[in-house]
């Protein structure tokens, strides 16, 4: 028998849900007809009661007895967005595969949230500034977050931007438009986690034996998952007036379907992520330590973090047994804070700039491609150089004199 729910939508209106299953029997599956009106659902509950819990003849899901809408369709002759965007992203020559992958799922994507909210297919020469700023506000009321949609939008423009470049536009729908507002600092910190000196401790002290020297490294290196674990034994100088590492390497996932890189499984050593990204990194006392004694008797080319049969250290793998179950002993010990892998790379970071670390050497330690990366992310905690900069204005307004660095020349 068919029932009639009644729900409450989160505007304050309500539903009427007429629900069955197929046939009548147990064993049909679970259909479903909502309303606005609860004599029309009534009303539809009696028809697929009549038709033997079968859907009435004649009625279409959503529409009652009448045919929805044809789908947009596109001008003929017209470059159908989805075609010339999948051919940019298969022609991108400094993308890596898996990352063609991800720009192509991005596109049908970019395309449905079009389509959706301009009611038409798109196409390179009919789409325009105003059809651009109706899928972003689209976006912006169904929740997403403004990083989300500028990291889409910034795909959707380069497109188009290639599309200028091959005459087939005069100008960039994508040019002056402006997007959602977004906090940048408060953004990176509200996805980061920082930890206090105490709080690493304490996460380290609670992590099984194994991988405690693992947390030491990335913490005081700062490098990335792919990276630390593609470090071999002759990567590093441990001897010597200035211990360092080298980032020569890192873990690649590969691609899908065409992207795939033949021959490859599917994570592979490649370059690191940027050509900034391949640096040197100096070393702490203590991690010059740690990394000594796991290194100690082991050949050059094998890796200082090695996975099981001393092969890649699978990052799913040692997050399920290792450090979510380290997470939760520390929380349960007063954590106050639930840290993902990559915040040890922001940790690292905090930590310099609370010692007052310049932002150009954290931006080159961190393997950051420009200096607006850098402060994107950690600006929001140089709160603590205020005091410096009004103890600087305040001896300067009272007479006093503020020494150039040694070696510094004045300008004109």
């Amino acid at each position: 028998m068919a029932s009639l729910v009644t729900r409450a939508r989160r505007d304050g209106s309500t539903a009427y849900k007429v629900q069955w299953h197929l046939g009548g029997g147990r064993d049909g599956s679970w259909q479903s007809e909502t309303f606005d009106d609860r004599r029309e659902a009534l009303r539809f509950q009696t028809l697929v009661e009549a038709h033997g819990h079968l859907w009435p003849t004649g009625w279409t899901k959503g529409w009652g007895f009448a045919l929805p809408p044809a789908p947009p369709v596109a001008a003929a002759g017209a470059t159908l967005l989805s075609t010339f965007a999948t051919a940019y992203v298969r022609r991108l020559t400094s993308a890596g595969p898996d990352c063609q992958s991800r720009y192509l799922s991005q596109v049908r994507l970019l395309v449905a949230w079009i389509t959706e909210a301009t009611g038409k297919v798109p196409t390179v020469e009919a789409f325009s500034s105003d059809d651009d700023r109706d899928w972003i506000n689209a976006r912006r009321r169904a929740g997403a977050k403004p990083k989300t949609i500028a990291n889409y939008h910034g795909l959707l423009a380069a497109v188009f931007k290639d599309a200028h470049h091959k005459g087939l536009i005069t100008r960039n729908p994508c040019d002056g438009v402006r997007l959602p507002v977004r906090e940048v600092h408060v953004e990176a910190v509200d996805d980061s986690s920082f930890l206090t000196e105490a709080q690493f401790s304490l996460l380290r002290a609670c992590m099984d034996p194994d991988s405690r020297d693992l947390l030491t490294v990335a913490v005081g290196t700062g490098l990335r998952w792919g990276e630390l674990t593609a470090l071999r034994a002759d990567d590093l100088v441990l001897t010597g007036p200035s211990p360092h590492l080298s980032v020569r390497r890192a873990w690649k996932r590969n691609g899908t379907g065409d992207f795939a890189v033949e021959g490859e499984a599917r994570f592979y050593l490649g370059p690191p992520k940027t050509r900034e990204s391949r640096r040197r990194v100096s070393l702490a006392p203590p991690v010059v330590q740690v990394l000594e004694q796991l290194t100690d008797g082991r050949g050059p080319e094998e890796f200082v973090f090695p996975g099981p049969g001393g092969g890649r250290l699978d990052q799913g793998t040692w997050y399920a047994a290792r450090w979510q179950p380290a997470v939760r002993a520390a929380q349960a010990r007063g954590l106050g804070a639930s840290p993902r892998f990559h915040d040890l790379r922001h940790t690292h970071a905090a930590w310099l700039i609370s010692a007052g670390v310049p932002l150009p050497v954290i931006q080159k330690r961190l393997g950051h491609k420009s200096i607006k990366i850098t402060v994107d992310v950690y600006g929001g905690l140089l709160v603590q150089t205020n005091d410096a900069v009004d103890a600087a204005v305040a001896q300067a307004l009272g007479g006093g004199q503020i020494s150039l660095a040694p070696g510094r020349r004045e300008s004109a």
